[in-house]
């Protein structure tokens, strides 16, 4: 008798090609994110095909169903709710998201739409609030700061640290904007392997893999 294939799951990470330190995918080390999710993957015995897709396309492919899960947090959409075709597996690892302006900038208060930089793809829950300008990473987050291209912009602590400092640009977390948890959002076609992707995570956790990983990227 034939052995049995493993059932396969089509994932795309980011949006950004420089979300560090969750996801570097030109480095050789891949990111919190490019470690994590193949090794869950592995330890649920379910095969990983990485697809990837530019910003529009993968949020396309999500919602019509040709990419099978992402990495988010649901703290990022309106409610926690990020649609009927979806359930969110147990926590990853926390995640924090910072409104963002240049250390030297006084700035008053947010006001109803003023222009807010963001990165293409991604999800705000409030977006309908303010005037999204958007940009393709991180990294172009930052130099659009440091260009005074926008006078605030929406991204994680951790990135803001990494860009601030490669790029050699002063900035300044100046408010929270949302905090959360990063969790697999599966389609809920695939539902049937969530026990098995929880069962993989809470493993790694009592492993302190997670950890590890983490500690890898966030402590110099």
């Amino acid at each position: 008798m034939p052995l049995q294939a493993k059932e396969a799951l089509r994932f795309n990470l980011a949006a950004s090609d420089s979300w560090y330190p969750y996801y570097i995918p030109e480095q050789n080390n891949p990111g919190i994110l490019g470690e994590l999710i193949p090794l869950i993957l592995q330890e649920a015995d379910i095969h990983g095909i990485e697809l990837k897709f530019p910003p529009k396309r993968t949020v396309y492919a999500m919602e019509n169903g040709l990419l099978d899960f992402d990495v988010v947090s649901p703290a990022w959409f309106a409610n926690e709710f990020a649609g009927e075709q979806f359930i969110f597996s147990d926590s990853l690892l926390g995640i924090k998201e910072y409104y963002a302006s240049l250390s030297s900038t006084k700035l008053s208060p947010m006001a109803y739409e003023d222009e807010v930089g963001t990165i293409l793809g991604y999800y705000y829950f409030d977006d309908n609030t303010f005037t999204r300008i958007d940009f393709k990473s991180e990294k172009e987050l930052v130099l659009a700061l440091s260009k005074k291209r926008v006078e605030r912009v929406l991204i994680g602590d951790l990135p803001a640290k990494y860009w601030a400092d490669k790029l050699g640009v002063s900035i300044r977390l100046d408010q929270l904007h949302t905090e959360g948890e990063l969790r697999i959002r599966l389609n809920k076609s695939k539902k049937h392997l969530l026990p098995k992707l929880n069962a993989a995570i809470k493993r790694l956790k009592e492993l302190g893999k997670i950890q590890e990983i983490v500690t890898k990227y966030t402590v110099d």
